[in-house]
């Protein structure tokens, strides 16, 4: 069996995992899902929220395993996966990329966000708390681009539990080589309908780095809400047991 460890991604926290984490408890795999920092019930101020802080927290969380885990990060924990696994790559057995952002050379998240115009569309509609340095979804426009295929009552509490993300993240750049992040093998998995980050991007950003493994879900941004059962299937077949 394998050990998971599953990386939010933003506006969330690791409840969003419940349901996906559940299925993989129930096949007999270790599951672990880490809240990152500034996510909630830590008093953390958002200014003080970086990408490096988040990537030193899932640093501390992989060493304390007894198994290399299997790193799972959705969306934006893309870059905290990438992150991570450049600065410690032997604490990680493998990184899967859940219709998430991937570094590219110059590695800033912000400006590949506004490059996009979905993208940019989908920031440019979430309200901004300057003085307090977080970012929010506006309740109305979430079902519509991060849980469109969800249930209706799977959609209304993924909104409700929505919170604040701290923007400093989003400015933050991340550094790879090949000899430390491309030398932990890595799988891309890719979601067709997927509101929040097209499958063209996804797919432009598979070749940012060395995927040994695709696969395609017909899903939105949240296969984990939407599809459980079927996300679980695939991340075992990416593990190989």
């Amino acid at each position: 069996m394998a050990t998971f460890l599953l990386v939010h991604g933003a506006w969330h926290d690791a409840e969003c995992w419940e349901h996906l984490a559940s299925r993989l408890r129930s096949r007999g795999h270790d599951v672990v899902t880490p809240t990152l920092p500034g996510h909630g019930g830590d008093n953390l101020s958002p200014w003080s929220i970086t990408m490096e802080k988040y990537a030193t927290a899932i640093i501390d969380v992989a060493g304390d395993l007894e198994e290399k885990p299997i790193c799972v990060g959705h969306s934006m924990a893309g870059f905290v996966l990438a992150m991570a696994a450049e600065s410690r790559p032997e604490l990680f057995q493998k990184l899967i990329f859940l219709t998430a952002f991937v570094p590219n050379r110059k590695g800033r998240l912000l400006p590949m966000i506004i490059a996009d115009r979905s993208l940019r569309r989908r920031i440019l509609h979430s309200d901004f708390n300057i003085l307090g340095g977080t970012n929010s979804v506006r309740p109305d426009t979430a079902p519509e681009f991060l849980y469109t295929d969800c249930a209706p009552d799977i959609q209304k509490e993924a909104t409700a539990a929505l919170i604040p993300q701290p923007v400093r993240p989003l400015f933050s750049s991340v550094s790879i080589t090949p000899e430390r992040f491309g030398s932990v093998p890595k799988a891309f998995i890719e979601c067709t309908g997927d509101q929040a980050i097209p499958v063209e991007l996804q797919r432009k950003m598979q070749s940012f780095s060395n995927f040994t493994q695709v696969k395609t879900l017909e899903a939105a941004h949240s296969p984990f809400l939407s599809m459980p059962e079927v996300t679980a299937e695939v991340l075992e077949e990416l593990a190989g047991r």
